[in-house]
């Protein structure tokens, strides 16, 4: 039996460490999305996919009035042509419009993402917001972000066009429920741990429920701290999150 010399060992362990890097670097899937809360109210969302051995589709809840999804599920619920309560497909997601018209406190926002393995990728999923932006605020404790409380609904997959019950509170999943902070340089994590193509075609495409709900028992502070009785405060204020960070680890 030979014994490789310890500088060999050593070169091997450092190469694989590279390697584990660059694999979390490679299968990281960027999605810009900006939510616009002024008159114009005008959000579009780009996305940028690099290297990366899965596919995946962003949905938004169609809903005139605007309370958020109670059918969380796909399957035979994706718009066709300008449906109410349904989830429309993003075809085109550098021009298209997430959130329409004026947005008020009490409002709920819902969305999916599917995300599919075409190739070898396998492991463990993590969905993240980052870069939080808030303008036309007049003190930071007045961030129109600090308003917004986002939610995790539901996690399941779909084999064969069937898609399975909730996962979400199986006992792996980690995920999160609360508000944004005043903090922009947080990392707010939505959910993380998730199973992907860890068994084959039973677990390669996972489906990701959330939800933005506008928090009308925010109501911000005046200058000295004397809490404000109403949201008036955030009343053209903007709300933009910059990135949700798809980490497949």
């Amino acid at each position: 039996m030979s014994i490789r010399p310890k500088s060999t060992t050593n070169r091997m362990v450092m190469v694989s460490m590279v390697y584990f890097m660059l694999a979390l670097t490679i299968f990281t899937v960027v999605i810009f999305a900006w939510y616009t809360l002024t008159d114009i109210n005008r959000a579009s969302l780009v996305s940028q996919v690099s290297g990366v051995e899965a596919e995946y589709a962003f949905y938004v809840y169609r809903d005139s009035e605007k309370n958020g999804s109670n059918e969380l599920t796909l399957i035979d619920n994706v718009c066709i042509l300008s449906e109410d309560l349904c989830y429309e497909h993003i075809l085109n997601p550098t021009s298209n419009t997430l959130i329409p018209s004026y947005v008020a406190p009490g409002e709920r926002f819902s969305f999916a993402i599917k995300i599919t393995s075409v190739g070898e990728t396998e492991g463990y999923l993590a969905l993240d917001f980052k870069d939080i932006v808030s303008a036309g605020y007049d003190i930071i404790q007045n961030k129109i972000q600090i308003a917004f409380l986002y939610e995790l609904d539901k996690v399941s997959y779909i084999n064969e066009g069937v898609e399975s019950i909730d996962y979400k509170d199986s006992g792996i999943i980690i995920y999160y429920n609360q508000h944004f902070d005043y903090d922009n340089n947080h990392i707010y994590s939505l959910i993380s741990n998730v199973p992907f193509g860890l068994e084959g075609d039973l677990n390669s495409t996972v489906v990701i429920y959330f939800d933005l709900y506008f928090d009308p028992t925010i109501y911000g502070q005046t200058s000295e701290g004397v809490p404000y009785t109403n949201s008036n405060i955030f009343m053209n204020q903007i709300f933009a999150i910059n990135h949700i960070v798809m980490t497949i680890y």
